[in-house]
């Protein structure tokens, strides 16, 4: 039977999910577990291949490499935080209480698939590694991560400054980098260190949000502004 009829909606009017799209789901999945399980660095596509039992051709021809089925990752648990952060943002027009949504709920995301996460976090630095968030292969999601910030700033009740609020979601976007990998090295009993990492960096984040309206803070702005465009560059 061919593919684009095995893909339309069954007697029952339920929709069927095309063979093939099955196919690299299966695939998907089972190389999560297998990261998860016995960890990133040892898995080989060859692996995933025979625990999905499927043929390493067919595996190759729906991921070209690991590199491919992780950013195949942090593309399904965007578009996830996108959604549940669109139907947040309904409920309140609290930029703070929003931006602290969008970190929490990432956590989350990523919490079970922390141990595979944690090894990833090794290639962070390398802006040439595909992995890390700054590489070219990640342009896209980071700037649709940016993207989810600067909405919950321009939808808020947040009175900011013009230039600020243009660089701000890029600010934003990097603390909340780091809070992450704060958040993959901690030991601490129910993540308490990075709770109160994200409460205390927040809290003085936002306090000095209020200080930029300040004529004298302006001085501060400009150094801020440079970075900001030199990470960016």
């Amino acid at each position: 039977m061919p593919q684009t009829l095995r893909s339309q909606t069954n007697p029952k009017g339920l929709k069927r999910i095309p063979k093939r799209e099955e196919t690299k789901q299966k695939i998907y999945r089972t190389a999560l577990v297998l990261f998860q399980r016995d960890g990133y660095e040892v898995t080989t596509m060859r692996r995933i291949a025979k625990e999905a039992k499927v043929s390493l051709g067919l595996t190759y021809y729906h991921f070209q490499s690991k590199e491919d089925l992780v950013l195949e990752f942090y593309k399904g648990s965007q578009k996830e935080l996108k959604r549940l952060c669109e139907s947040y943002f309904k409920t309140t027009k609290d930029f703070k209480t929003r931006y602290k949504f969008i970190i929490t709920t990432q956590l989350d995301l990523f919490f079970s698939h922390k141990k595979f996460l944690q090894v990833l976090a090794r290639h962070a630095g390398d802006p040439n590694d595909p992995l890390s968030p700054f590489s070219i292969e990640s342009e896209g999601l980071r700037e649709e991560a940016v993207g989810i910030i600067r909405q919950a700033m321009a939808t808020s009740n947040s009175k900011l400054r013009e230039d600020l609020s243009k660089v701000l979601p890029d600010l934003l976007w990097m603390q909340q980098m780091g809070i992450l990998f704060y958040w993959l090295t901690d030991a601490s009993k129910s993540f308490q260190n990075t709770k109160l990492m994200i409460h205390d960096s927040l809290d003085l984040t936002f306090k000095l949000i209020k200080l930029s309206n300040f004529p004298l803070f302006k001085n501060v702005m400009g150094p801020i502004f440079r970075m900001v465009r030199l990470v960016k560059t």
